[in-house]
């Protein structure tokens, strides 16, 4: 069973929705064993589906093609002005944002955003 503080988990997310600003759209932190989320922002169940999708087709297609398997983050640039980034915090939660990238500092984003959000997610654990 997954051991985590979940209200340390929300406070993630207001972390990120400081640091991303307007750019933050929809995120999910789900246990991977279950695909439910564990903790949200903004809850959108098309983005919620997405995150899945997106996660599961990109396991799939990385595990069958020989290329390196996912480590600790994956950003995938989406039609319509959207991005998706992908957050791994050990092999039993992730972490999926759907951002604006004419909202986000992309610097910010690299130094301070991810780095928090897997620093805050480890302190979770419990």
């Amino acid at each position: 069973m997954l051991e985590v503080d979940v209200n340390k988990l929300e406070e993630t997310w207001q972390q990120q929705k400081k640091f991303l600003k307007d750019g933050l759209i929809s995120g999910d932190i789900w246990d991977r064993n279950t695909g439910l989320p564990v903790a949200s922002y903004n809850t959108n169940p098309e983005a919620t589906a997405l995150f899945n999708q997106l996660t599961a087709e990109l396991i799939e297609t990385l595990d069958g093609s020989g290329v390196p398997s996912l480590n600790k983050y994956y950003l995938l640039n989406l039609q319509e002005d959207k991005m998706f980034l992908l957050i791994r915090h050990g092999d039993d939660l992730l972490q999926g944002m759907l951002l604006n990238p004419l909202r986000v500092n992309i610097g910010i984003l690299f130094t301070v955003a991810i780095p928090k959000a897997l620093a805050s997610v480890e302190a979770a654990r419990t």
